[in-house]
């Protein structure tokens, strides 16, 4: 899967998601993987950074590396400023593969769904580092097995 399909991949998973569910939205995980892509909503989540990867760290090791997952996508509702200075309730979506650093993108949340999404942009070293065993999972993870069923 090439970034930009797994970026579509994780906008898909977040509409699916924002439909789905009461706000605000669950922090939720998206592991496209060869057979079907798994989306995991993840309860209790922390309101600390360092619990926040401690349960991430948690799933890379029991869900991601079992699976070999060589990329993952990660939903969440925040709120951005806007040029107006009011801010807005959007869904967040990051996403990293093996070998390419994390991205990110956000929609605005509206009653009646999400709005278009920003143009994907690097994610900055110092946001969101709680994604950093979510990255270290992908990067560790092997070429896929060819020769599988």
């Amino acid at each position: 899967m090439r970034i930009d399909e797994l970026e579509l991949v994780c906008q898909e998973a977040a509409r699916g998601v924002a439909q789905r569910s009461s706000r605000p939205l669950p922090a939720t995980i998206v592991l496209p993987l060869p057979g079907a892509t798994r989306v995991t909503a993840l309860e209790g989540w922390p309101d600390d950074d360092d619990d926040r990867g401690a349960l991430l760290a948690r799933f890379a090791q029991e869900v991601m590396g079992p699976e070999n997952a060589p990329c993952y996508g990660f939903v969440a509702e925040g709120v951005a400023a806007t040029d107006a200075e009011q801010p807005m309730d959007v869904v967040v979506v990051a996403f990293g593969a093996r070998g390419h650093h994390p991205r990110i993108t956000a929609a605005p949340l509206h009653d009646d769904g999400v709005g278009e999404f920003t143009a994907s942009e690097s994610l900055a070293p110092a946001a969101l580092p709680f994604l950093a065993p979510l990255q270290r999972a992908v990067d560790g993870a092997g070429p896929p097995d060819a020769f599988a069923g």
